[in-house]
């Protein structure tokens, strides 16, 4: 036979061999592509430092991870939340408002408006700022010039060379400054003020406030809450940082070598406090039952509205007790070796709980949903961002469970399990696979697969051995016919 007759042949056989479109491929760490118990479809390579996992149904992304430069988690509605990279970076899109920052790069905001238009602001780490608002763009370039309108809290704020010139607008009140922030002057709304910074300076806002400094932060009064209609002023003085004073109808304070010491009092409330020195000691007692104790970093107990906290040696050993009308919740802290928290929901009568014993294990589950994790390097709170983009390939095992599924993954996702969807899934990586299941007269059926997909057979109770054609690089499997639960998986491997 000639030697291209030949190698027609071999690449028949080789394809025929080799696992079809869509089914299970395992070749942790290098490749892994296979169908998930939640009905879905998990793409995770290097390990895991790259992953991806899509629905089932319409192969839509629901989130992917290239950790730790990039992560996005997406909902149906188009909202989504994407890291770029991990703890530098975010964009949130949520209801046609979006937020996005990269440390130090850039900080963004664009909301669509009811009319359909952008309404945008971008501030770049060149000083090129961007400006969408009504129909209009302004464009600046700190710190030579810059007009906006409508930008954070100000109705209009300018500047020119700053901080040569400075101005804005917020409510009627109009502020102008030189070389900011020595001089500057308000006017309008209202308001009334100046200031020769730090040598002196004045503010009044008619029905609010009345203010002096004189060579701050050393000299300085005021009068505030001067709304009248049956509210009591306030007046406070400071010689600072040697003796202040604060004074509102029965309430009283005095600091004296500020923030070391002070006493304040109100007899008609029961209310008193003590700094001495702060924040070494604190005491302070109150209304409907307010208590704070603290001797830091010894011992600090705390309670009120419905808020209750001890802790000692802090921040390392650390109690808190909650509840409110919604849900109550206890947690226990030994930072960062321990934490735990409870919580009921009260309108639903839900528990949920967290368990972490860093770095060896962590545990958490709501309702009738749980999962867990060995060897867990994250020592902070509970949280996503951190296992997701930078401890998780380190873990040893990691499992989820619900109603409809089990999952399970074990370092660098060279074993797998799926359970769900009416199959059960194990797999070790090239080596062996098995995959267990009713057909469809209820028989139940058990197939296996040996080194990469070349050796597969099944066995039923009623056909008994049967065997397979091969499915390089295996194990083969195609998805399972049952569309998948409708409770979804909350982790990511």
């Amino acid at each position: 036979m000639p030697i291209g007759s030949r190698l027609a042949v071999l690449a028949v056989l080789a394809l025929g061999s080799c696992a079809a479109p869509g089914s299970d491929v395992h070749l942790a760490p290098f490749w892994t592509s296979v169908s998930t118990a939640d009905g879905g479809r998990l793409i995770e390579v290097a390990g895991g430092l790259y992953r991806q996992h899509r629905r089932a149904s319409d192969d839509f992304l629901e989130w992917a991870t290239l950790a730790p430069l990039y992560g996005i988690r997406r909902q149906r509605d188009g909202d989504y939340i994407s890291d770029h990279p991990a703890l530098l970076g975010r964009t949130r899109s949520v209801h046609g408002e979006t937020t996005s920052y990269t440390v130090p790069l850039y900080l963004g905001w664009t909301k669509t408006q009811a009319d359909g238009s952008p309404r945008s602001l971008w501030l770049t780490i060149t000083g090129i700022t961007y400006q969408a608002h009504d129909g209009e763009r302004n464009l600046g370039w700190f710190p030579f010039y810059g007009r906006f309108e409508n930008v954070f809290t100000f109705d209009s704020a300018s500047f020119f060379l700053w901080p040569l010139y400075v101005a804005n607008e917020r409510a009627g009140r109009r502020s102008k400054h030189v070389l900011w922030p020595f001089f500057g002057w308000t006017r309008g709304g209202g308001e009334s003020s100046w200031h020769v910074f730090p040598l002196i300076g004045r503010a009044t806002w008619e029905g609010r406030y009345d203010r002096t400094y004189f060579l701050w932060p050393f000299f300085h009064w005021q009068k505030d809450h001067l709304g009248g209609g049956g509210e009591a002023p306030e007046t406070t003085w400071m010689f600072f940082p040697l003796l202040g004073h604060r004074a509102r109808g029965t309430f009283d304070a005095w600091t004296f070598l500020w923030p070391f010491f002070g006493y304040s009092r109100d007899p008609r409330s029961g209310f008193w406090a003590l700094d001495c020195p702060f924040p070494l000691l604190r005491i302070q007692r109150g209304p409907d039952g307010l208590v704070r104790t603290h001797a830091w970093p010894l011992y600090s107990h705390y309670e009120g509205e419905g808020l209750t906290t001890t802790s000692f040696g802090w921040p390392i050993f650390y109690h808190r007790h909650e509840t409110d009308a919604r849900a109550e919740r206890d947690s226990w802290y030994a930072v960062p070796v321990w934490q735990t928290w409870d919580r009921l929901d009260k309108e639903t009568g839900q528990e949920s709980a967290y368990r972490k014993l860093w770095p060896l294990w962590r545990w958490e589950d709501e309702g009738e949903w749980s999962k867990g994790a060995l060897l867990e390097l994250d020592p902070f709170f509970k949280n996503e961002v951190i296992p997701r983009h930078f401890t998780s390939f380190f873990r040893l095992w990691e499992w989820e469970q619900a109603p409809a599924f089990r999952r399970e993954r074990s370092f660098l996702g060279l074993y797998r399990h799926e359970h769900g969807r009416g199959e059960d899934r194990r797999s070790l990586a090239g080596l062996w696979a098995r995959r267990s299941y009713a057909d469809e007269g209820g028989q139940p059926v058990r197939e296996t697969s040996l080194l990469f997909g070349l050796l597969r057979w099944r066995v039923t109770d009623d056909q008994g051995f049967d065997m397979l054609r091969p499915a390089f690089p295996g194990p083969g499997w195609p998805a399972p016919a049952d569309p998948g639960p409708t409770v979804e998986s909350k982790s990511y491997f």
